[in-house]
């Protein structure tokens, strides 16, 4: 179990006293698609890629955290949909499905898919694990609330290094992220973990607590301890980046790097708030 002693520091361990807008708001200012045909929307490659890059780069070597403003979306079908978040998510990373998970509110009553606030988690994904990202395209707002709520995982890590150093070994240990089974692939994996040079951070407090007592391994005190003291940090709102997603803003995060969680909202029942999420390798 490795861990550092030093602050993580640099672009990705940001709070929203040190991000500039300019480092994660990108507006689309030129025509990227034309509707072809009444159902297929026809790409315009070359601006297409060009804006991908600088998503990339916001992603990877920049804060981890990117929003796409102004995607022409408006009465488009699920199919087009589907089209965009494959097209434009390939040329980002590997998409793990051909079809965005569509996500409208009062479907069902699993988390996330209520009206409720959204606690601070990063995505656990399926087989093969995590994904590196995630994207979030909003189709439909709420008429209140619904703000998107972002936090540096380390910028979490430096905190704790500076205010709890006694903690931080906790959090290099492996937790339980749900129960795993034979169809269900084991999700065990520490909160903080270098991999190739790099800080990756997984985080969902839910789950950590469901899995360790479906494994029959309770938490210890100092886990808890650990647990209980990166909840306060995310409680800090001088940590947190809010903002509203509108009609036509994908929102893109480092899944490694970056947790996201969202307000409570009200919406229309006749028109429910509505995201397209994907997962890319």
């Amino acid at each position: 179990m490795r861990t550092n002693a030093a602050p993580v520091g640099g672009l990705t361990a940001w709070t929203p006293a040190t991000l500039r807008e300019q480092d994660w708001l990108l507006h689309i200012d030129q025509p990227l698609t034309a509707m072809a045909t009444r159902t297929q929307p026809e790409f315009h490659l070359p601006a297409l890629t060009l804006l991908a890059e600088r998503a990339k780069a916001a992603l990877e070597a920049g804060p981890g955290l990117v929003v796409v403003r102004g995607w022409p979306i408006a009465g488009w079908a699920e199919e087009q949909i589907d089209l965009l978040c494959y097209t434009f998510g390939s040329l980002i990373g590997t998409p793990r499905t051909q079809k965005a998970g569509l996500v409208t509110t009062g479907e069902n009553a699993r988390r996330g898919m209520d009206d409720q606030e959204l606690a601070f988690h990063t995505d656990r994904g399926g087989p093969p694990g995590p994904p590196h990202l995630l994207g979030l395209l909003c189709l439909r707002a709420a008429i209140h609330g619904g703000e998107s709520l972002l936090v540096s995982g380390h910028a979490v890590h430096d905190r704790l290094l500076e205010e709890r150093p006694d903690l931080l070994a906790e959090l290099y240990a492996d937790f339980h992220f749900g129960a795993g089974t034979v169809s269900n692939f084991d999700r065990v994996y520490p909160v903080f973990e270098w991999r190739a040079g790099r800080l990756r951070v997984q985080y969902n407090r839910h789950w950590i607590e469901r899995g360790q007592e479906a494994a029959g391994k309770p938490l210890a005190s100092g886990a808890v301890a650990a647990l209980d003291a990166f909840d306060g940090i995310l409680a800090d709102r001088d940590m947190v980046l809010c903002f509203p997603l509108r009609s036509g803003d994908l929102l893109l995060v480092n899944n490694d790097v970056v947790l996201h969680g969202r307000t409570a909202f009200t919406e229309d029942p006749r028109a429910r708030r509505r995201l397209a999420r994907m997962w890319l390798d």
